[in-house]
Formats: structure tokens, sequence, C-alpha cells
């Protein structure tokens, strides 16, 4: 499957290239769903060695640990903004109609493993170059989401999405998905959360803790799973990055990783605790049931 030209229109929940039978339309996700992200140091390496790093750390998640219990099966893994190369200065940028190829390992690990990856690159479509979310299944890549709230050099160099946010189902999960500091706006968010979103979904490139803060209040005001997944490491011009990916979860508690390491981190979110937190977004925001 080639990944879509452009992403969904906004109107509605849209379909991602992730969904799967486990959903139960009345009271929302009938099994228990497992989120987190892959934060690794992508900047020094090219765009095939760090799909590589990608597949060798989804395939040897757990090895010899309490992980391996639950794995990663049906699992949602966000991966950090540009996760093939450098942040500020990218050296490589891709078309959008060769993503399909580019990525076909990450396709492979999700169909092995019935995963879904979603992350952030440099994607040349129909208007120009854009900071495009895809998010990787099974049948491949897809786009969900463009950058609406370009940072610093981005400016120049990529044009702004057109839509503040779309509501996807990945793995059965209504998701939206905010890259970096499109979190600094709290409407998205909170629009997303309105219309049945349950989880935030947030490639970033950070070096500072504001997004964590971010995180943290959507998190709780939209009673919804905030995910950010940062990038640590230098990039080749010296910006070094904070790490400390996190899950953010609606009663303000967290599961974060170290500033300076790799870490792929997992949460099972059982379905009494989703039930619960949808229940809390229709009392907040009037959000609907599921």
């Amino acid at each position: 499957m080639t990944p879509d030209p452009e992403p969904p229109p906004a109107a509605g929940r849209s379909a991602g290239p992730a969904d799967v039978p486990g959903s139960d339309p009345a009271g929302g996700p009938a099994a228990a769903i497992r989120i987190g992200f892959f934060q690794f140091a992508p900047g020094a390496r090219s765009a095939r060695e760090n799909i590589a790093a990608v597949r060798t750390a989804l395939d040897t998640y757990g090895d010899g640990g309490a992980e391996a219990a639950d794995g990663l099966d049906g699992a949602v893994v966000v991966l950090p903004e540009f996760f093939l190369g450098p942040y500020r200065s990218p050296d490589e940028r891709f078309p959008a109609d060769g993503l399909a190829d580019l990525l076909r390992p990450l396709t492979e690990a999700a169909a092995d493993r019935r995963l879904r990856l979603v992350g952030s690159l440099p994607v040349r479509c129909s208007r120009g170059w854009v900071n495009r979310a895809v998010a990787i299944g099974p049948h491949g890549p897809s786009a969900v989401h463009d950058k609406v709230r370009l940072f610093g050099p981005e400016r120049a160099a990529f044009t702004a999405g057109g839509t503040r946010h779309r509501v996807v189902d990945v793995a059965g999960l209504p998701c939206t998905v905010q890259i970096c500091m499109d979190i600094a706006d709290p409407g998205p968010a909170r629009a997303a959360a309105a219309e049945g979103a349950a989880a935030v979904l947030s490639p970033s490139a950070v070096s500072v803790d504001l997004l964590r803060i971010l995180h943290r209040a959507r998190a709780v005001e939209n009673q919804v799973v905030s995910v950010f997944c940062n990038r640590h490491g230098t990039d080749p011009d010296g910006t070094v990055y904070l790490g400390r990916s996190a899950i953010f979860l609606p009663d303000g508690t967290d599961v974060s990783a170290p500033a300076d390491a790799d870490a792929l981190v997992l949460r099972t979110l059982p379905p009494e605790r989703l039930r619960s937190w949808s229940d809390a977004r229709r009392s907040l925001i009037g959000a609907p049931a599921g």
C-alpha cells in the first residue's frame, strides 16, 4: 500500500492504517491497549541506519526481562520528530511516494508484531515540503498529520499544515497526532478530545522541559493519555536534546525515560481505565461515548 498523498480529511473520525478488531463502538476498546514510545538518538545516523536501529529495538524488546510477558503485540509506539536523521538540518528528505519502499522494514515489523509506529519525517508532497507524521502499520505507512506550528528554521524550510487536528483510529484507539510545538496550542487537543480522541501522540525534538509541562496539562485537562516522544543525544550542529520522553496519564502521573539513553517504554491501558477516562471526558467537555 502506498502512503496517502495527503493526511485524511479532518471531519469526523478517520480510519487509520493500523485499525484492528477489538473495539466496542458502544463502550470503547474491548481489550487492553499497549501504548508508549521509543526514544533514541537518530541525529548522527543515515535513514537506513535509523530504520535498522528501530527494527533492532523492536526485535529485542523485553529480552531477558519482565517486559517480555506483555510484549509488543498490538502496541502503539511513538517515534521522535524526524526520526530518520538530524532535526535542525535534515540530511535527507523524502518524497511522499517513496515512503512505502523506504519504510518497508518497519512495515514488516508492524506486520510481525501487529504493532503501529507513529513518527514524523520531512516529506515532499503536492504542497511542497512538510513536517509530516506517518502511521506505519502492517499495510505500510499513511499520512496522519502535517505540523502546523512550525518552529525556528522550519518556518523557512517547510509549509505549515492546514488542519490543526484530526482523530484517527490507531490499533482501535481513537488518537490525535500533534507534532512537537503543535501541543503548545491547547485548542487542537481539546477539540480532538471533544470528538472522541483518547490519546495524543506527539513526535518531538526539544532541548528544554517545556513540552513535558504542556503534555501533563493536556492529559489532565482533557482526560486523555498524552505520549511525548523526544530524541536524546546531539545533532551534527551541536544541538543537545533533552530526552525525558514520557507517557502522561489523565490522573497526573507519568512514566518517563532518562535524559541520555535509548528507551522503548510501554504502558498497558486496561479497558476499564479507558472507559473511566471516556466517562470523565464526557462530563468535562461533552465528548462522545467510546
